[in-house]
């Protein structure tokens, strides 16, 4: 066997174990804690949204507040994500266990009772434990507030716009006091892209290294991101781009390689993935 096959052979062996291990490693970082807190508003766009992340591999763990029991219904919750339980105030879960099972808190469906309860640091129902507690383990949290914003058009639509000028600056306070917690706040709308944008950031395979052991060397494979950040471009003198080799060079724009070298369909996949264009001269 020439070495340019052994090569070819070897770098196809490295890219398929490489895409496993990052799909076991990806399935098991997209888990999240959903918690409904029983508002109707922005309800049926936060599922669109929800439903969304399921297809792109997250799994929920979803507690209901009593408010959502009433509200919302249990049923209807597990019909719209089509899962077969969820955690009520009842169950009395363990919290730290929860929060150790999943990596990001989302609230798709922020009632103004609760966010006035989060901004002050009430900590009285189990959505409210939960937050206080994710908050002080530094657990990351983004949270929809189509219901609790006083200026929501669906919400004067049904309710007016009768407030006066002091509650709708107290209700607008404590959005900024919950913004100032490092609780990210977006619409149902766009809590897909906000979920989506944190994963790619955050929830990566960094430190992740695997060997080949060959004859004359070892290979490394290191997946982690370019130590310079502000490069647009780098330049791989490879006969073969792996999906391997676009994911650890994911902080770049640009790869160019060889006009020669040959790109796997799994490396493609990958770049348009990560928004990255690979260049051929």
């Amino acid at each position: 066997m020439n070495s340019e096959l052994q090569n070819l052979i070897q770098n196809a062996l490295i890219e398929y174990i490489v895409n496993k291990v990052i799909e076991k490693l990806e399935q098991r970082q997209k888990t999240a804690l959903v918690l409904f807190t029983g508002a109707s508003i922005g309800f049926r766009q936060a599922i669109e949204s929800l439903n969304k992340l399921q297809q792109n591999g997250w799994q929920f763990k979803v507690v209901i507040s009593k408010a959502a029991e009433d509200v919302l219904t249990e049923d209807l919750i597990k019909k719209s994500l089509n899962i077969e339980s969820v955690i009520k105030e009842d169950d009395k879960p363990d919290i730290k266990e929860l929060l150790d099972q999943n990596n990001l808190i989302i609230i798709p469906s922020l009632t103004i009772n609760t966010a006035s309860k989060i901004a002050n640091c009430i900590s009285d129902t189990l959505i409210t434990n939960i937050v206080s507690k994710a908050m002080m383990s530094g657990k990351k949290i983004i949270a929809s507030l189509n219901a609790c914003c006083i200026e929501n058009e669906e919400r004067k639509s049904i309710y007016g716009d009768n407030v006066s000028l002091a509650y709708k600056n107290k209700l607008k306070n404590n959005l900024e006091t919950i913004k100032s917690y490092e609780i990210e706040l977006t619409t149902s709308e766009n809590l897909f892209y906000k979920v989506e944008k944190y994963s790619k950031k955050n929830l990566n395979t960094n430190n992740l290294v695997i060997n080949n052991q060959s004859k004359d060397n070892k290979k490394t494979i290191d997946l982690k991101q370019p130590q310079d950040k502000n490069s647009l471009y780098i330049k791989l003198d490879k006969k073969v781009i792996s999906r391997a080799d676009v994911y650890e060079n994911r902080g770049y724009n640009y790869i160019f390689v060889d006009k020669g070298s040959l790109i796997t369909d799994l490396a493609k996949e990958e770049a348009k993935k990560l928004n990255l264009k690979i260049k051929q001269e």
